[in-house]
């Protein structure tokens, strides 16, 4: 119910947990392929996949907007996305 071009990814978590699957691998990727977005397999538990999900869905929303916020930053669409170093945090920053 987003608008058009709103970024998004298909998530499949608990991907730790392979004997309680309840949507097979081929059928997610067919799903996401359908829908032309990325697939990700994750577990927050064992955090499989978890920040490449994220910095690939910001990465393409960088990239979408021209790799600038409000059109008063001077990065580039390229610009490394980096952890931040605050403890307890699991937000990104641009470095």
């Amino acid at each position: 119910n987003a608008s058009a071009g709103v970024e998004r990814l298909l998530l499949g978590n608990k991907c730790d947990m392979e004997a309680k699957r309840k949507v097979p691998k081929e059928q997610a990727t067919k799903l996401a392929q359908e829908h032309g977005i990325r697939f990700f397999e994750t577990s927050a538990k064992s955090s499989v996949n978890v920040d490449e999900a994220f910095s690939s869905l910001a990465r393409d929303i960088l990239l979408k907007s021209g790799g600038r916020k409000s059109g008063n930053s001077s990065k580039s669409p390229g610009t490394e996305l980096k952890p931040s170093d605050k403890k307890g945090t699991s937000k990104c920053s641009l470095g």
